[in-house]
């Protein structure tokens, strides 16, 4: 079908285009409590096309752009439809002209995984007896779980020379976790990974447990005030979010972030850690076909890299690096268990969220742990308000590490006098 495509497209003299093959086999199990309920395999291919159209107005050159989606077993006419009309689409999105990517052609490239050593039926298996093997308590439960294996083929072809591709291997799913006494609590948990992670799995079925269990007992909501709080696993990965986007290019080309290279990220240090930060490539090329390799973000504190999609960093007249969604942190000096003392802990939200725009981060409390002198109290309710750009010079994080699909580093972060909500 891709060649049918590239005689289509020039046929209708669309001379600039990006062609993206994904060939995407699953494997997929449903569970109503540790009963499987329906096993699904999938295999689907489809062909994201983006076409350019160059033109001129008022003296002007730009370069709009526009993408379809196409299926095999499509005819010809309706390919070459949707290709039109998407070309002609493109000539209403005015982005300035850019060059395009320039790649060249290279051998298949398969990310090493230890997905890949079992069929995706084999490894789906693995990872549900991994989840379930947590699952052998009567105060808590997994009442339901998805669990999904995927191995995904990838080509990128386009117009100025590029044709690479990758094959990748990923593990996600999703579960909810259940405890009746004394209150009637579900909570929802999701995972991703980009291997056979069955350690990391289990470990965080028997924390959703101890967490479900933990909030059927917390009645009482925290007094508000300030905190000196705790967090953990993916919400560090959220904070961290407002430094990845604040360095990509298509932040910095329209003016929201006004960063630089050697711009002091996080202001002035003053009780807590430098931030050593790296981007990692979730695959081995770009959608734009550019290859991804390692690069550090911040050092010490300090900007040493400005990254993003090829057009914004032609705009920006910086080497085009791709968007990058992974990363590593090489921070961490005290233990989790001392970093805990005297502190709000929350180990769940309905839904905590960083807004790279303001610094602002927060959620609602489902449950926290109060660690005071008197003990630890279970608490429910009220929410967390903080701004990082007032406290990003005092963050302090853990020795313990956490890794998933996103995000390798500290298990635990310490943010002092952070605004709680409550009674």
């Amino acid at each position: 079908m891709k060649q049918m495509i590239l005689d289509i497209l020039k046929a209708l003299s669309i001379d600039n285009y990006i062609i993206t093959e994904a060939r995407r086999s699953s494997a997929e199990l449903f569970f109503i409590r540790k009963k499987l309920d329906m096993r699904r395999m999938k295999d689907v291919t489809e062909y994201e096309v983006l076409v350019f159209n160059d033109f001129e107005q008022d003296g002007s050159k730009f370069r709009g752009a526009s993408r379809v989606i196409l299926f095999p077993g499509m005819d010809k006419a309706n390919i070459e439809k949707a290709l039109q009309e998407a070309y002609n689409a493109a000539a209403y999105v005015k982005n300035p002209y850019y060059e395009l990517y320039r790649g060249e052609k290279e051998a298949v490239k398969e990310i090493p995984s230890k997905l890949a050593e079992h069929t995706l039926a084999q490894s789906a298996e693995i990872m549900a007896s991994a989840l379930f093997a947590a699952d052998t308590r009567l105060d808590a439960w997994l009442n339901s779980a998805e669990i999904f294996v995927e191995k995904k083929h990838i080509a990128i072809t386009s117009s100025t020379g590029t044709d690479v591709s990758y094959i990748k291997y990923g593990c996600n799913g999703e579960f909810v976790a259940q405890s009746k006494e004394p209150q009637d609590v579900e909570q929802y948990f999701a995972f991703s990974y980009d291997n056979l992670d069955t350690e990391a799995l289990t470990e965080k079925a028997v924390k959703a447990l101890n967490t479900v269990r933990d909030r059927s007992h917390a009645k009482d909501c925290p007094k508000a005030g300030e905190y000196d709080v705790v967090l953990s696993g993916e919400h560090v990965a959220t904070l961290l979010q407002l430094y990845a986007a604040r360095a990509n290019a298509s932040m910095i080309y329209p003016h929201y972030s006004d960063w630089s290279i050697g711009t002091k990220t996080q202001g002035d240090i003053t009780t807590g850690e430098a931030l050593n930060l790296t981007l990692m490539p979730s695959a081995p090329y770009s959608e734009d076909g550019i290859p991804m390799t390692d690069r550090l973000l911040i050092e010490k504190g300090e900007l040493k890299c400005i990254y993003g999609s090829n057009r914004y960093c032609r705009y920006l007249g910086i080497e085009p690096t791709g968007d990058y969604r992974r990363g590593r942190l090489d921070n961490g000096t005290v233990k989790f268990e001392d970093m805990k003392k005297g502190c709000l802990y929350p180990v769940s939200f309905s839904d905590f969220q960083m807004d790279p725009m303001s610094g602002h981060f927060g959620g609602e409390i489902r449950l926290a742990y109060l660690y005071a002198d008197d003990g630890v109290k279970l608490l429910t309710g009220g929410s967390i308000n903080g701004s990082m750009f007032e406290k990003q010079g005092q963050l302090v994080f853990s020795l313990e590490k956490y890794k998933d699909a996103s995000y390798e580093g500290p298990f635990a972060v310490r943010i002092p006098g952070v605004n709680v909500s409550g009674k």
